[in-house]
Parts: structure tokens; C-alpha cells; sequence
């Protein structure tokens, strides 16, 4: 599984992929649980990018 820790390295990964989006964006996607994430721990976001992948390709999970 390729991982990245944080908003932060999520948003960089997306620019790379030509769909750039804010942070501001990113974290309220996360606050209404529309984008797939994991929080092992409180202050800590992991995002699998083959699940992120998948969700911009609008394919469900």
C-alpha cells in the first residue's frame, strides 16, 4: 500500500496528478468523511493512495 501522513503530502501527491486542491478543501473533506482516510491516533491523518486513486476516479468503496 502506498500511504502519505498528512494533508500536506496528500495535497503535493494530487498536484502530481494534475487535480490540485486546498487544504482548506482537503480537511473539509475529511470533517464530512467524503474522502477515505484513517486516524490511527488523534492529530494524525494517513491517507492510502490507492484508495484516494479510486475515489477520484469516483468508484465507491
Amino acid at each position: 500500500m502506498r500511504k502519505v501522513r498528512g494533508v500536506k503530502e496528500l495535497d503535493e501527491y494530487l498536484k502530481l496528478n494534475n487535480c490540485p486542491m486546498s487544504e482548506a478543501t482537503l480537511y473539509r473533506l475529511v470533517k464530512r468523511k467524503e474522502i477515505p482516510f484513517n486516524r490511527p491516533a488523534p492529530r494524525v491523518l494517513l491517507f492510502d493512495l490507492d484508495d484516494i486513486d479510486k475515489w477520484l476516479g469516483g468508484e465507491t468503496q
